[in-house]
């Protein structure tokens, strides 16, 4: 009996042992899975973050040194100088009658006929918009994503029919969503929520992927298609986006105007963006929380002049970023629809961004000889006038 009984007590030992153990196992897990871990995470994505910060503070210092230091007869110098012609005068007029506050560049067969400022940058100590002010862009940035994606086409080391789940996973429909299908917003991919806090790039896109809704297949403009391109852009290069958009275009460009949020908000022609009514604009400023640009990864987050913008889209077009066999390749859509960022009418392309209280357009055709640049900081959309301004400068108004 006592024998018994000392192999039960024996053998409740043994298994109060195993169940503590495996208390033990699961507590342990817990606190690593659920606080541990998600603290190391944290503080890895802080780190990251912090040294995108400092590298995109350091990018910009360079690039105002390089603008204290350009030549006057640099392209980018020549289209900082203020023109108006007398051919402008009925554009003028237009841009008046549509109460524009912005920069305004036009370019008729080869020749600037107007560029020049309407309104203020600044309404608070009376500084003017002119040739040399500097708005952010939006959605443009767009088309400049799409022509990093195709340089990688050209390398050999992505193809636009491959599908997103080669290069990121999580995405449910990974398998079937190509990258062409991304870049001409026809992937039925949106997001459920907006990020609300400030991440890495590589903190974006995961969060993306996490926060995704999954529609039908049809055209649906939607931005996050260009989050994931650039993170399919950075896993391929194993580089930062900004540091692409940089050595690719802003300097290959020679560009001395150009940058990333938020070093905007340190130059000292910047616009601010206002969303007063139409009487009066400039009665409400617009204050941007920092998320708004950090989430803007690959679709909104650059800023730029009139005159850099001219020359970005039309490297663009004239096949000096990307071959012009890529170019038509990447733009495989054309009356007007909506293609690798661009609206593409064939013998000329439309851009538009909207952003902060800022609107920016253009339209310039494959030559580049003919263009309309606005870059708005009131809250107004720009595309309706940039189309009119275009066509009748065509017809020779």
């Amino acid at each position: 009996m006592r024998a018994s009984k000392r192999r039960s007590l024996h053998r409740w030992l043994i298994l109060s042992l195993l169940v503590g153990l495996v208390v033990g196992i699961a507590a342990y897990a817990s606190y690593d899975h659920f606080y541990l871990k998600p603290q190391i995470e944290a503080k890895e994505e802080r780190t990251r973050r912090k040294y995108e910060t400092e590298l995109n503070r350091h990018r910009a210092v360079e690039q105002r040194l390089q603008n204290e230091t350009r030549t006057a007869t640099s392209a980018t110098d020549k289209l900082m100088q203020p023109v108006n012609q007398a051919e402008a005068k009925p554009f003028m007029k237009i841009l008046e009658a549509n109460h524009f506050s912005g920069t305004a560049l036009m370019i008729r067969r080869g020749k600037i006929i107007l560029n020049t400022g309407l309104g203020y940058a600044d309404a608070e100590s009376g500084r003017l918009n002119g040739p040399e002010t500097l708005y952010q862009i939006g959605s443009i940035q767009k088309g400049l994503t799409a022509v990093l994606l195709m340089r990688l086409v050209e390398q050999g080391k992505v193809h636009l029919s491959d599908p997103i789940s080669k290069y990121l996973t999580g995405i449910r429909t990974g398998k079937q969503v190509t990258l062409r299908m991304m870049l001409n917003m026809r992937s039925g991919l949106s997001l459920t929520r907006a990020q609300s806090a400030s991440l890495s790039d590589a903190g974006i896109v995961r969060w993306s992927i996490a926060n995704l809704n999954y529609g039908t297949v049809r055209y649906d403009y939607q931005p996050v298609n260009y989050v994931l391109l650039a993170g399919v852009i950075e896993k391929v290069t194993g580089r930062l986006y900004a540091d692409l958009i940089q050595q690719e275009i802003f300097k290959k460009l020679k560009l001395t105007h150009s940058g990333f949020m938020p070093e905007l908000f340190h130059e000292s022609n910047q616009a601010f963006g206002y969303s007063g009514p139409i009487n009066n604009p400039y009665a409400k400023r617009y204050t941007e929380p920092s998320v708004n640009y950090n989430r803007e990864l690959g679709t909104g987050n650059i800023y730029t002049s009139a005159g850099d913008l001219y020359q970005i889209i039309k490297a663009v077009n004239q096949g000096k970023i990307i071959s012009t066999a890529s170019l038509k390749a990447l733009r495989n859509l054309d009356n007007g629809q909506y293609t690798a960022g661009v609206y593409n009418f064939g013998g000329y392309t439309l851009t538009h961004g909207v952003v902060a209280s800022q609107s920016a357009g253009t339209m310039i055709d494959t030559s580049g000889q003919n263009a309309v640049v606005l870059l708005a900081n009131t809250d107004k959309i720009t595309q309706g006038l940039i189309k009119n301004l275009y066509l009748n400068m065509i017809k020779g108004v």
